[in-house]
């Protein structure tokens, strides 16, 4: 799969996921803190497909549950008071996860963002 950061996305985000993952962070973990931050500011409200995107991908990627993740979770979550969302998230964490390897996570990963930002383009037309 080609790997390519979408414009909108800072390069900071593929920054921090990955040094978390080499920290011992899994993507698991990540992805509690984007669900939690799409659910929490509906973001996907109103998107046609959104919720079985986040189904299919937690299915494939089961979170992991630890109580240290409270702290990790909040972290994530309080990326939106700078601007960025979900789709940006998981851009960066598809990409962090192909640059540390973990290349059945970063096609996932990217497979649900791409899903997910067409969409938001489709949702965007119709409501236009």
């Amino acid at each position: 799969m080609n790997f390519k950061l979408d414009h909108h996305t800072p390069e900071y985000l593929v920054s921090l996921f990955s040094l978390l993952i080499r920290e011992g962070i899994t993507p698991n973990q990540i992805m509690l803190g984007i669900v939690h931050l799409a659910t929490e500011n509906h973001e996907l409200d109103g998107m046609i497909v959104s919720v079985d995107c986040f189904r299919f991908l937690l299915l494939a990627m089961p979170i992991d549950v630890n109580p240290n993740d409270h702290g990790l979770t909040k972290f994530i979550s309080s990326l939106a008071l700078e601007g960025v969302t979900t789709l940006m998230l998981l851009d960066a964490l598809g990409y962090a996860c192909y640059v540390c390897g973990l290349f059945d996570s970063a096609n996932l990963i990217r497979l649900t963002y791409k899903r997910l930002q067409a969409d938001a383009i489709i949702s965007q037309m119709l409501s236009d």
